[in-house]
């Protein structure tokens, strides 16, 4: 293995899993707004795109991502970002929900439950898309806007509605 290769991903490691102190806060800061392309304001601004346990998340290569954007890995989840994606405007990505089982304890104090959101490259998540934990979405799919994905996307796909189904696929045009 080339050595220098070796020391770049073992700072990334250590950046995306180092505590949650103000340094490394910072230095994640840093990383993320480097490898983000957005849309309007500073990262993590009010029109900017905020990353939410970042230690919990990857994103891929050339990402461009709009204002009000929403990847949040939570404290269980997972969250993977391929390389090459669009991501629209007021879109919500979430690795975690809320559990709710008990009638007997507000659904503040009953936690959360992790989940892992895989969004395969070349993928277009247009505006107001909300992505919900477990699903996988193939290479190369369109989310069309408003859609609430709550299964799995198979690839080369155009999904829309609530919930998201698939209307067509890309590759019999």
């Amino acid at each position: 293995m080339d050595i220098k290769l070796f020391i770049d991903s073992l700072i990334e490691h250590f950046i995306i899993y180092g505590p949650t102190n103000s340094l490394f806060s910072r230095l994640r800061y840093i990383y993320y707004r480097d490898k983000l392309n957005y849309c309007g304001g500073e990262f993590g601004s009010c029109s900017g795109t905020y990353v939410c346990y970042p230690h919990n998340v990857s994103i891929g290569k050339n990402m461009n991502s709009n204002r009000n954007v929403l990847i949040n890995g939570g404290r269980d989840g997972i969250l993977v970002i391929g390389d090459n994606c669009l991501i629209g405007p007021n879109v919500a990505i979430l690795a975690t929900s809320h559990v709710f089982d008990s009638i007997d304890h507000p659904i503040t104090n009953q936690g959360h439950v992790g989940g892992e959101i895989i969004i395969g490259d070349d993928c277009w998540i247009c505006a107001n898309v909300t992505i919900t934990k477990d699903v996988k979405i193939g290479k190369g799919c369109i989310i069309a806007a408003g859609a609430v994905v709550t299964k799995d996307i198979p690839d080369y796909s155009i999904a829309g509605g609530v919930p998201a189904k698939v209307i067509k696929s890309r590759l019999d045009q």
